[in-house]
């Protein structure tokens, strides 16, 4: 009695058990790796979705309230990277603006610095 009131409104060891023998009848079990597989793939596309909706809210943020602090954080790391620091180039890319889809490191490097440098001299 005790055990089952522990798992009112949740779902518990019984249950996932149950939920998991389901998904071996119903695939077969050499098939439930590759739906893992995919889980995982799915799961890791969605961060990487939210983490670029989080900086374009943040870009958008940034622009009704005319804050000018992003280029100097985007040259904080841009700097980072350089010295060797790990810092992802794309986030930096994405924030500062930069079309970052089908570009190498190496590319998105030399335009974030070419915007920095145009931005400095707009400063002067």
């Amino acid at each position: 009695m005790i055990g089952g009131m522990l798992f009112i409104g949740g779902i518990g060891p019984m249950e996932i058990g149950i939920i998991v023998l389901i998904i071996i009848l119903l695939f077969g079990a050499s098939k439930v790796p590759e739906l893992a597989k995919s889980f995982g793939k799915a799961m890791g596309e969605f961060k990487k979705a939210k983490r670029e909706a989080e900086l374009e809210y943040k870009k958008f943020e940034d622009s009704i309230t005319g804050s000018e602090e992003g280029v100097p954080r985007a040259k904080a790391k841009v700097e980072a990277k350089t010295k060797g620091e790990d810092v992802n180039i794309k986030e930096v890319a994405a924030y500062m603006g930069i079309d970052t889809e089908g570009k190498s490191e190496e590319e998105l490097k030399e335009e974030v610095q070419a915007k920095l440098e145009s931005s400095k001299s707009e400063k002067e």
